[in-house]
């Protein structure tokens, strides 16, 4: 009966979940959102609202019913928000504020740049300094309920990855230029359930995610230069499989994803994609994944891909856009974008949405014979960040504001 009943439980979760952008790219880490009737170019005028955020950064907004939860920090004492602001009418229904250090960073990141998480209890926010690696537990009402702090965070760049949570655990990388892990904490108390440790000189940033098995197992999945993509048992924390060290050579700051069968994971270094990796997990627990392609031209660093039936759209971080076919790896197509991109490309129904760091968003249609440019607009801000979806429409957040796109009547 138990069983049963947590069965029920993390089923009925699990269907929350599916309804609202709970965390970095939407439900499943896939950037996929149901066909909305939304326009293809806007103007200023045409927001529903915009508001001026009190600090800034490069974190993306989430969103669970009419509550949209995100982060920013002050650029000159590194003070951290957590805000929650009404769907409707963008009113701030409250904003918290944590005390931070000052440490230096690169020159694109900023000290909020890790997308929180969210359920039907808690919100999940993420932060770090040189000396801690902090991650909180909010309720939705902005009361907190616990807070971890794993320690130093030595690395070059910054931070970059965002926690996620699923049924009764809370995954986390503390991913760094020292002793690294992968971590599973209790989501009610945030307690160490299991760790995996991983090594390599290039920090991954990426964001983990959640693939069910044939077999019935749940696996949390992620990228590392030690293990390249892995997959874990959530249960056990055993490594159920990885396509091993060198797959990944170099820093992972996109995410890995499945869809369609294949998982996709990506790395590089210096502002450009040094590989993308279509890989076919195991159809057995005694099997081992299988790579079946390593691509390197063109490959993304920062953005995510996107599935798209038949192949995969990508998008590097200098523009250059390709349709990939999953059999056999070739590119269908390759063409360039107006724009250098840190956001990951998102999908309503058939409209792709491209947001350049310069602020143009190019709304486009792909398939196999090529890209369709559908309209052009301008959030007139620098942009980092990826945007969340609702039944309202869609959310984008620049530097410093939060912009809401409505639904056309």
């Amino acid at each position: 009966m138990k069983s049963l009943i947590l069965f029920i439980c993390v089923t009925f979760c699990y269907s929350l979940e599916a309804q609202n952008w709970n965390r970095f790219r939407g439900p499943d880490g896939n950037g996929q959102f149901p066909e909305l009737t939304l326009p293809l170019s806007w103007k200023n005028s045409d927001n529903a609202w915009k508001i001026k955020l009190p600090g800034s950064g490069h974190s993306s907004p989430i969103i669970w019913g009419e509550k949209i939860f995100t982060t920013c920090a002050s650029p000159s004492d590194s003070i951290q928000y957590v805000l929650c602001i009404d769907a409707e009418t963008g009113k701030i229904l409250w904003q918290k504020e944590f005390g931070s250090t000052p440490y230096a960073h690169h020159k694109f990141n900023s000290y909020a740049s890790s997308t929180p998480a969210v359920d039907q209890d808690f919100l999940l926010v993420s932060w770090t300094t040189k000396k801690s690696n902090i991650l909180l537990c909010l309720d939705h009402h902005g009361k907190m309920i616990w807070k971890r702090d794993f320690g130093a965070y030595e690395t070059e760049h910054g931070n970059g990855f965002s926690p996620i949570v699923y049924g009764g655990h809370v995954f986390v990388t503390h991913d760094h230029q020292s002793d690294s892990a992968l971590y599973s904490l209790n989501r009610k108390t945030g307690k160490t359930i299991w760790k995996v440790d991983r090594t390599g000189s290039k920090p991954s940033a990426s964001t983990p995610t959640i693939y069910k098995t044939k077999q019935g197992k749940t696996l949390v999945v992620s990228t590392s230069q030690s293990h390249g993509c892995y997959a874990v048992d959530i249960e056990s924390g055993q490594i159920s499989w990885e396509t091993g060290p060198g797959s990944l050579d170099k820093r992972s700051v996109s995410s890995p994803f499945f869809a369609g069968g294949y998982f996709f994971a990506s790395c590089g270094s210096g502002g450009r994609g040094s590989r993308f990796l279509i890989a076919k997990p195991p159809t057995a627990l005694t099997e081992n994944v299988e790579i079946k392609h390593t691509i390197t031209r063109n490959a993304p660093y920062v953005p995510t891909s996107l599935f798209m039936e038949d192949f995969v759209f990508s998008l590097s971080d200098g523009g250059i856009a390709c349709a990939i076919d999953l059999e056999s790896g070739e590119n269908l197509w390759r063409e360039r974008v107006d724009g250098n991109f840190f956001a990951s490309p998102v999908r309503c129904g058939n409209a792709i949405f491209l947001v350049s760091r310069e602020g143009k968003v190019i709304t486009a249609k792909a398939n196999r014979k090529g890209l369709e440019l559908l309209g052009e607009s301008s959030l007139n801000e620098l942009v980092h960040n990826t945007p969340a979806f609702s039944t309202r429409g869609i959310f984008f957040r620049t530097y410093s504001s939060l912009i809401h796109i409505p639904t056309k009547s």
